[in-house]
C-alpha cells in the first residue's frame, strides 16, 4: 500500500531545505565579510608601514568579496589617512582609490588616484633647500608669497603653481619686489627668480607619477596625482 504524505509533513521538509539554504548561504556571506575584514586590516598594516601613514582606514569595495580574492585581483581600493610621509615628503589628508589591485607579489594596481595636501610648511622647507635663503612661505589668495631677506634686502615674491603631469609642478612668478619696490623678477639678486621656480614635488614623487592637479589652499598646497601599473614598493 503506497503511502501519501501529509501536507503538514511536506511543508515542514520545505521549511528544513530553506533553513538548510539559509543557513549554507549564511555562512558564505559570514566567511567573506570576515576575510573582506582581514584583508582590509592587512592592506592598512602595509600602508602603515610603506608610507608612514597615520591612522589609515582602507575599504575594499564589491560583494561577494572571495571571488576577487580567488582570481588574486581587487576591483576597487580606497585608502584614506590624516597624514603620510611620500619618499621624505610630509602630506596631510590623504585619499588613494587604487583599481586593479593585485594582492599576489609584487603587490600592485592598474591605476592610481591620490590625492593629498603638501603643507605650506613642507613648501617653506622645499624653498629654503632649493634657494639656500632662509625665506618664509605664505598663501595669499590663489598663489603662493615667499618672503625674506637676500643680502640684507627685503624681498617678496609672488608665484602661482600649476600641475605640469609627469614634469611634475609648473611654478610661475607674478609679481616680485625688492626694498618695496615693484620689480622686474629678473633684477632679483643670486639668481632668485629661477632658483624659488624651481620649487617642485617631483623628487618625492613615485617613477612615472603625474601630477593632474594643484590647487593652494589656506592650509597648503593640493595635489592630486596619477599612476599605472605601479606596486606598493615603489611608493
Amino acid at each position: 500500500m503506497t503511502r501519501t504524505r501529509s501536507p503538514r509533513r511536506r511543508v515542514g521538509c520545505a521549511v528544513g531545505l530553506a533553513l538548510a539554504v539559509v543557513v549554507l548561504v549564511g555562512g558564505t556571506v559570514l566567511a567573506d565579510r570576515v576575510t573582506h575584514g582581514i584583508a582590509q586590516d592587512v592592506a592598512a598594516d602595509a600602508v602603515r608601514s610603506q608610507l608612514g601613514a597615520t591612522d589609515p582606514d582602507v575599504s575594499i569595495a564589491g560583494f561577494p568579496f572571495l571571488t576577487q580574492l580567488a582570481r588574486g585581483t581587487l576591483d576597487d581600493v580606497h585608502l584614506t589617512a590624516p597624514g603620510a610621509t611620500l619618499r621624505g615628503l610630509d602630506v596631510t589628508n590623504l585619499d588613494v582609490t587604487a583599481t586593479g589591485v593585485a594582492v599576489q607579489e609584487p603587490r600592485g594596481a592598474e591605476h592610481v588616484v591620490a590625492t593629498a595636501t603638501v603643507p605650506t610648511a613642507t613648501l617653506e622647507a622645499l624653498l629654503r633647500e632649493r634657494t639656500g635663503w632662509d625665506l618664509t612661505l605664505a598663501t595669499e589668495g590663489e598663489g603662493l608669497v615667499a618672503g625674506g631677506a637676500v643680502a640684507g634686502i627685503p624681498v617678496a615674491v609672488g608665484l602661482t603653481l600649476a600641475p605640469a603631469g609627469a614634469d611634475g609642478l609648473t611654478a610661475t612668478i607674478t609679481s616680485a619686489s625688492l626694498g618695496g619696490l615693484v620689480v622686474d623678477a629678473g633684477v632679483l639678486p643670486d639668481g632668485l627668480a629661477s632658483r624659488i621656480t624651481e620649487v617642485d614635488v617631483t623628487d618625492q614623487l613615485p617613477e612615472g607619477a603625474r601630477v593632474t592637479g594643484a590647487t593652494v589652499r589656506d592650509d597648503g598646497l593640493h595635489v592630486r596625482v596619477e599612476l599605472d601599473d605601479v606596486t606598493l614598493d615603489a611608493l
